[in-house]
């Protein structure tokens, strides 16, 4: 017996270092396993802890949710602004239009001057557009062309009300484009008033816009304001519809309004109504070319066509109506129409070629100094120095005449540069 049991304890103490390395090297591992996780645990707090910092400043201005706008302290809504600084050089060879080509204010009566120089930036421009999470947009947008100041020391000029407006779904409320107007035909021209003959007009609306088909189709009321007659009174909105589509190089719109016109005044009191239609559109001929066109007719839609709109006393412009000896309302029928090409010569150089006319059926032998032909024609050009910057040259011309047979005509040449940001 005393063999084997010198043989088994021999064979215990053999195997103690062994188990007592073996303890030693779990123990090493827990130890590892540990600090592993506590380097993970620090790690996830040094990435976690940016973004708390990041989002605690209560005003800090931080990016929006549109390209180029921005969110203000504590608010969720985007902001933008943008704009454009404008010079403008004119040069009238026949006889001074003002600060736009006004075809309404030719003179037929002879002796006005000529050759005379302006220099304004009246058309600069500040637009301010929001949008919110909830669908929510507002469009602010304003001009210099109110009231004018003196040329003699600031050449002062109002700020003035462009576009004021709010968007939400398929409704908008505000001032902005009329819903019955030239939007796919009007061309781009150095001129701020562009072509004579169009539907073209800005006033305060209430609108609903929804999808027609592959187009859409907006309703709206919107303000009134009846031209060319004494004692004019705006009893109800005038209504408006459009249709419009759009394709990949081409569009087309039809619209309607319908208004109602009334006088009251010493002389008596009368109403009647007056409607109009539109249409137009554009198509690409290539990349570079562009076709457009349109055509606008009304009984009494006065205002709605560009320039037709008159004196109250009937002795110049169209209008929209007018009181007979009886002392009736009877409406002026009126129609205009556009044509326009423009062409990309290259990226930064275009050009374009319009022409519009306006005319209007007041009866000559009542208003032999009111208006029967209206005309202008733009030869335009823009080159884009840069990105913002583009330079203008244009040549334009002006024609009138009246139902007495009396005509003028103007010559102007109009030099421009534009900074937007």
């Amino acid at each position: 017996m005393k063999p084997f049991a010198m043989t088994a304890l021999a064979a215990t103490l053999a195997a103690s270092p062994a188990v007592a390395q073996d303890n030693s090297i779990a123990a090493l591992r827990e130890q590892l396993n540990q600090l592993q996780a506590r380097i993970e645990q620090m790690e996830k707090e040094r990435q976690a802890a940016p973004r708390a910092t990041a989002a605690a400043p209560a005003n800090v201005v931080t990016g929006g949710d549109t390209p180029g706008s921005f969110k203000l302290p504590g608010s969720d809504t985007s902001v933008q602004i943008s704009g454009y600084l404008k010079l403008d050089a004119i040069y009238n060879r026949d006889q001074d239009l003002g600060d736009t080509l006004f075809v309404e204010g030719l003179s037929t009566a002879g002796g006005t001057q000529d050759g005379k120089f302006r220099l304004h930036a009246r058309e600069s421009r500040l637009v301010v557009k929001t949008s919110a999470p909830n669908g929510l947009r507002t469009h602010l947008e304003a001009d210099f062309f109110g009231a004018s100041g003196n040329e003699v020391f600031s050449n002062s000029d109002n700020f003035r009300i462009r576009h004021a407006y709010g968007e939400l779904g398929g409704f908008l409320a505000g001032q902005t484009w009329s819903n019955f107007m030239h939007f796919a035909a009007y061309p781009a021209t150095v001129d701020f008033d562009g072509p004579v003959g169009v539907s073209f007009l800005r006033q305060a609306q209430l609108r609903y816009t929804f999808p027609v088909g592959p187009g859409s189709l907006s309703v709206a009321a919107e303000n009134p304001e009846g031209t060319g007659f004494a004692g004019a009174k705006d009893s109800a909105p005038d209504f408006t519809a459009r249709y419009s589509w759009n394709g990949a190089n081409s569009a087309i719109e039809a619209a309607t309004v319908v208004r109602r016109l009334a006088y009251d005044s010493a002389a008596g009191d009368d109403a009647t109504m007056g409607y109009g239609l539109l249409l137009a559109g554009n198509i690409g001929l290539g990349p570079a070319t562009k076709l457009m066109g349109g055509v606008v007719w009304g009984d009494g839609i006065g205002r709605y066509v560009y320039a037709a709109s008159g004196a109250s006393d009937g002795s110049s412009g169209i209008g929209a109506a007018y009181i007979d000896a009886a002392g009736k309302l009877k409406t002026i029928e009126a129609y205009g129409f556009n044509v326009a090409a423009s062409h990309e010569w290259t990226k930064k150089f275009s050009s374009s070629l319009s022409y519009g006319q306006v005319r209007g059926d007041r009866p000559a032998n009542l208003f032999p100094t009111s208006t029967e032909k209206l005309e202008s024609i733009h030869f335009s050009h823009f080159y884009q120095v840069a990105d913002p910057v583009t330079l203008g040259f244009e040549i334009s011309r002006a024609a009138k005449k009246l139902q007495n047979g009396d005509s003028a005509h103007a010559l102007r040449f109009q030099a421009s540069a534009k900074y937007a940001f």
